[in-house]
């Protein structure tokens, strides 16, 4: 066999372009912080320009964004 060749079984060196996972308690915290601060920023913001917070529509948008947010900061999109 030639020295310069890698054998069949041997594992590649490099990670092939994959990055490492993060923490799953660090995504959660990190989108758990994300998501109050911009429901108290609408609810801060709204009054001030005559608008109400629909919170009955934020008990939809607050989970979806939660969970979308802590996976994409699990997977380091973001």
């Amino acid at each position: 066999m030639a020295s310069g060749k890698r054998k069949s079984r041997e594992a590649p060196k490099t990670n092939a372009g994959k990055t490492e996972l993060r923490n799953w308690g660090v995504s959660l915290a990190v989108a758990a912080i994300a998501v109050a601060v911009l429901i108290a920023i609408s609810a801060t913001v709204n009054p001030l320009f005559g608008r109400y917070v629909h919170w009955d529509w934020m008990a939809g948008v607050a989970p979806v964004s939660f969970t979308a947010l802590a996976l994409a900061i699990r997977r380091r999109w973001v």
